[in-house]
């Protein structure tokens, strides 16, 4: 495979996709009977590249048939408002922020969350100090450098990662004190096994990426449970269905046209995130 960048740069800048910016996005549903429901977090909940976007979220990205919004249609929200955006961090759900080259700042989404809300979905921390980008970066170099990151870098990571998490969790708890919140995990992008053409062939040293993988997974479990906060970890669920497999609910670094953007979630897996999170809160 002849890609256009190293891998390290693809993945380094495709795992944390965007700026963050752009109007929520909010669907009209008829007769609704269900909850008023507000979904955060970043681009493995907003879907960027699957088709349909969201004109108006601009930088953000949002699929309007990513996770939220099939859960908003499953539930029957009485209301939904979508303010996840490609790029993400804890910080952008709990802070305004500046836009490079915007006068406008970008609301904190946890603005979108108001006492009356009943169901709020978030998935977020992939982001922070760039942890799915450092980790897929480190195992593409040669020598040590991946279990380096892996022994030395990233159990502190994982750290203020989860403080960061369990402190979105309670903020919403704090603006919504009924409302259930539902912390959704990632999507496998990597197989245990090493190298596949999907992923650039073996370069990426996909054993180690996966134990990143089960390692961010676990972290997000143990915030949720600290928070008193509902985890849908999408790990196990997702084995066998990675960026190298047949039946892939991720991409790998040429996805197709419309379906999502390389190493984030595809139409599929966004089908079967709202299935776990549905029958999560059922």
């Amino acid at each position: 495979m002849i890609l256009a960048r190293p891998i390290p740069v693809v993945l380094a800048l495709l795992l944390a996709v965007g700026a963050c910016g752009g109007e929520s996005g909010t669907a009209a549903l008829d007769t609704p009977q269900g909850p008023r429901y507000v979904a955060l977090g970043d681009s493995f909940t907003a879907g960027p590249g699957i088709s349909p976007v969201d004109s108006r979220s601009t930088e953000c990205a949002r699929s309007t048939v990513n996770y939220a919004h099939l859960v908003a249609k499953a539930v029957d929200a009485a209301s939904f408002s979508d303010v996840s955006c490609a790029g993400a961090t804890t910080a952008n759900v709990l802070e305004t922020t500046p836009i490079p080259g915007s006068t406008t700042p970008l609301k904190a989404q946890l603005e979108a969350v108001e006492a009356d809300t009943q169901l709020v979905t978030v998935g977020i921390g992939g982001n922070d100090s760039g942890l799915f980008s450092s980790l897929s970066s480190a195992c593409t170099q040669q020598g040590d450098a991946c279990a380096t990151y892996l022994e030395d870098r990233l159990p502190a990571v994982l750290r203020s990662t989860r403080g960061h998490v369990v402190e979105v969790l309670r903020s919403i708890a704090e603006r919504a004190p009924e409302a259930e919140v539902v912390l959704v995990g990632y999507l496998r992008v990597v197989p245990e096994a090493r190298g596949c053409e999907a992923l650039g062939g073996t370069a990426l040293d996909t054993g180690r990426v996966a134990d990143g993988e089960a390692a961010i997974d676990a972290m997000m479990s143990s915030a949720a449970r600290t928070a008193g906060a509902t985890y849908v970890s999408m790990s196990a669920a997702s084995e066998g269905h990675d960026a190298c497999n047949a039946d892939a609910w991720t991409n790998g670094l040429v996805p197709e046209l419309g379906d999502g953007i390389p190493l984030h979630p595809r139409k599929a897996g966004m089908e079967q995130v709202a299935k776990a999170v549905e029958q999560a809160i059922a």
